[in-house]
This record gives structure tokens, sequence and C-alpha cells, in this order.
């Protein structure tokens, strides 16, 4: 028997939507991981805060959730002080399953900037790095990351697990053009046609009044 494979999804979940949702489950599937952890920040390092609180976020992420297999709502962001940095929630999880595989999935759009984050280097010495692409997308890689990506870079799942960390493996998925942004201008024009986010998702945000007049904030 391998070693357990973990992934690790973060993001502001400001609202979740049916994208997060078909790339969590694309994620498992792929990967056969055992589990993924879905881990809503705190406090962004890179943009502006969140719209809804962090349990208001966590709820609507479990809500999202239920019924899909091998995910798992993890809110150690949101019980940590400070600047949700996701090398820490790496270490974190890497401490609370000593031996297994880390795998961070990301859109491609964090992908692309990914130097601008906090000791980004270290996240390929915790584990590896599914990329969710999308097909014909321009995205430009910052030039400080063209160097991992042409030695990390692998194109199958063996390959991907053939090492303990430090792959990269970028995959395109036509299903994830939904941005929070969107579902959140949406929500705030009171449109009737909010079909980018799970019926109890839609539900819980007006029973909440969630996202009315809202300002527009980052994705």
């Amino acid at each position: 028997m391998g070693l357990r494979r973990i992934g690790v999804m973060g993001g502001m979940f400001d609202p979740v939507h049916n994208a997060h949702v078909e790339a969590a489950k694309l994620a498992i599937q792929v990967l056969d991981l055992d589990v993924l952890h879905m881990v809503p920040c705190h406090v962004p390092n890179h943009r502006s805060a969140a719209s809804a609180s962090a349990e208001q976020r966590l709820e609507m992420l479990r809500l999202a959730t239920a019924g899909i297999r091998k995910v798992k709502v993890d809110d150690r962001e949101c019980r940590r002080e400070g600047v949700s940095y996701t090398v820490d929630t790496l270490v974190s999880v890497a401490n609370d399953n000593p031996g297994a595989m880390l795998v961070l999935v990301l859109g491609i759009d964090a992908f692309a900037n990914l130097p601008q984050w906090h000791n980004w280097q270290a996240l390929f010495a915790l584990g590896s790095v599914l990329v969710l692409d999308r097909p014909g997308s321009l995205v430009q890689i910052d030039p400080a990351l063209e160097m991992d990506l042409q030695y990390r870079e692998v194109n199958s799942v063996d390959r991907f697990f053939s090492v303990p960390q430090g792959r990269i493996w970028r995959l395109s998925e036509p299903k994830l053009e939904i941005s929070s942004t969107q579902v959140r201008e949406s929500l705030n024009a009171n449109s009737t046609a909010v079909q980018q986010i799970p019926a109890a998702v839609e539900d819980y945000i007006k029973a909440n009044a969630l996202y009315q007049n809202t300002a527009q904030s980052q994705d």
C-alpha cells in the first residue's frame, strides 16, 4: 500500500461556487486522493478581506460539499492568528499526517503569481502542486517561476507521484470559468439566475442576507 495522498485547496470561498466544487472533485478523482482539505483563508495577504465572516464561509463550504466523499472542510486558518500563509498551512497539515504526500491544488491565476507568495519556494519542499488550468488560457507566468516549471512539470499522475514532493502538473479543465466576483455581483443585483452556486449555499445566503450592496472585492 502506498503513502497517503492528501490534497490542500485554499481560497476565500466568498462564496463557494460550483467551479470550486468541480475543482475539488476533479483533484480527488485524477490524483486518487485519500482526502482533500478545503481551507478557507482567514486573513489574506494579497487581496481585500472577505465579505462574509469566516464562520459563514465555513458553513457555506460545508453545505456545498455535503455528500462529497473525501472532502474535509478545514478551519485551521480561521483558527490561526495573523496572515493566512499557505506555507504555514502545509506545514500544519504535514505535521498532522506524518509521511503523507501533500498536494497543493491551485487555479492557474494563483499559480502564475506564486513568486509573490510568502516563502513560496518552501512549498515545493513540502508537497507537489496540481494546477487547474483553463483550455487556451493566456495567463502570464511570473518569470521567477519559469525555471521551476521547466524542471518540475510533469504530465501524468505516475510521474507526479514518482517523488514525495516538488512536482507540478498543469491539468486543463473547461468547467472552471466561474469566479466568486461574478457570483457576488449577481447576488448583489438580486439576480434570479444565480446558477453558479449550489442550491443549499444560495438558500443560506438568502437566509442570512449576505452579499447585499457589497462592494466588489477580489476573488
